[in-house]
């Protein structure tokens, strides 16, 4: 049953980027229940295929998966292509890197395909798919940022350099688009439970300052305020976190405290 009415407001098929776990899994979950037939796009092709099977099996939609590395292809070659085979009517663009570390440790390499993945590739989606949906008067691009995007972050330096870029680029495309009908939203979680997040072990660690959240309650807090606001942090105690650390604290006490967090966290980092 439709919670937001989505698929009447925007139409077509759901696009999203990083589907196959996480906060893009959560988003496909979430858009299959809005009724959305679904393209879902990840480098982990047996994920997907799997994902796309339980949910076209538990909501009655078409699921198409597709193996993709958005990072190492022709990122607007195949965004056209949809746009020609599909009626996209919501893009999520979620697939992401996030490097923890001293900057000048990780390697320009990983860096730059950051850089490529984060915002390349996004960019892409965003000026083929937006295009499309200006053209059919009515469309919906979620873009996924970061909390870390109002201040900085420490030890995740440039991925959060990266999440700034998204951010004002939803801010940007919220007042151009509204005129044609097309909704953007900037979403803006903290520290969420999901693989690569495990996979760096900062799960067993929360606090106030480094709540853990879910990525279902991501996926519907950005959905209920899509079409609202030009960005949301869709969890409140991400909210409490980002105007403690933005607005109430100085910037250089809110990144003394993000990087003392950090290394409570990872305690290899404490060390030069």
């Amino acid at each position: 049953m439709s919670r937001h009415g989505l698929q009447s407001r925007y139409g077509g098929r759901a696009l999203i980027t990083g589907a196959a776990r996480g906060i893009g899994r959560a988003f496909a979950t979430a858009l299959a229940i809005e009724g959305f037939d679904l393209l879902i796009v990840d480098r982990r092709g047996t994920e997907t295929r799997s994902v796309a099977r339980r949910l076209a099996e538990a909501h009655g939609i078409d699921v198409q998966p597709i193996e993709l590395d958005l990072l190492r292809s022709d990122v607007e070659a195949h965004a056209r292509r949809w746009v020609e085979s599909h009626d996209i009517g919501l893009l999520v663009s979620n697939a992401g890197i996030s490097p923890m570390g001293r900057f000048l440790d990780i390697p320009l390499e990983t860096h730059l395909e950051t850089l490529d993945l984060n915002c390349r590739a996004t960019l892409a989606l965003c000026h083929v798919l937006g295009k499309a949906m200006a053209a059919r008067g009515r469309g919906g691009v979620v873009i996924v940022s970061s909390e870390s995007a109002f201040v900085g972050a420490p030890f995740f330096a440039h991925y959060a350099a990266t999440k700034g870029y998204a951010l004002n680029l939803s801010y940007g495309l919220w007042e151009e688009l509204r005129g044609q009908n097309v909704d953007v939203l900037g979403v803006c979680p903290g520290l969420t439970n999901t693989e690569p997040i495990r996979q760096l072990g900062l799960d067993r660690y929360r606090s106030v300052l480094v709540p853990l959240n879910e990525p279902s309650r991501v996926a519907d807090g950005a959905l209920r305020a899509l079409g609202r606001q030009p960005a949301v942090v869709p969890v409140w105690t991400d909210r409490l976190s980002a105007s403690l650390m933005g607005r109430v604290l100085p910037r250089r006490w809110a990144l003394s405290l993000v990087a003392r967090s950090m290394k409570k966290m990872k305690p290899d980092l404490d060390s030069e």
